[in-house]
């Protein structure tokens, strides 16, 4: 059951001229965001009905818009709330596109020559930061080994559960 989208009266979107090499899933997720968006390109879909509606995991959906927030054809507002970049969504009026295009920062519209390398740096530095994070993690998280129970090791036909996990695996019948 599909919500009937608000009617949209003008849309320049000729921003789309200016999108980067992204993953498959970007696109359709960007195309799902422009049909279904408000006027002004509010859109209110969570990335679990998105999964639904394409029948993948949630987890694809999320490198779809990061991939969409990354390029600054999409920005995060709050949990499933996302804006459309004003150059590739719609409004009611004419002045009211044109207004949302015109309160853009610089960095934010897409109608500049560099796009697709302006796209390739923000992916590698958000890279960076995924690894610095990680790392972070690795070094304040210390898990300490578990020593083996001493009476499962003194009773007879008990074995422990590091031990069981070492132990080789049935092989399948033929």
């Amino acid at each position: 059951m599909n919500p009937e989208p608000p009617e949209l009266t003008y849309g320049t979107f000729n921003g789309f001229a200016y999108m980067p090499a992204m993953p498959g899933i970007a696109y359709r997720v960007l195309f799902h965001l422009v049909g279904t968006q408000e006027p002004g390109g509010r859109c209110l879909v969570t990335e679990d009905e998105l999964a639904e509606e394409f029948g993948v995991h949630r987890s694809l959906i999320g490198r779809g818009l990061q991939a969409l927030i990354l390029a600054k054809l999409v920005f995060r507002q709050a949990k499933g709330v996302y804006q459309l970049n004003p150059m590739i969504s719609g409004g009611r009026t004419v002045t009211e596109h044109l207004d949302g295009i015109g309160g853009l920062d610089a960095e934010d519209r897409l109608d500049v020559d560099d796009f697709q390398d302006r796209y390739d740096t923000a992916v590698e530095q958000a890279e960076l930061e995924k690894q610095e994070k990680r790392q972070g993690r690795g070094k304040d998280v210390v898990r300490p080994k578990a020593a083996a129970p001493a009476a499962a090791a003194e009773e007879p036909g008990v074995l422990d559960l590091a031990a069981a996990r070492r132990r080789a695996r049935r092989k399948a019948r033929p």
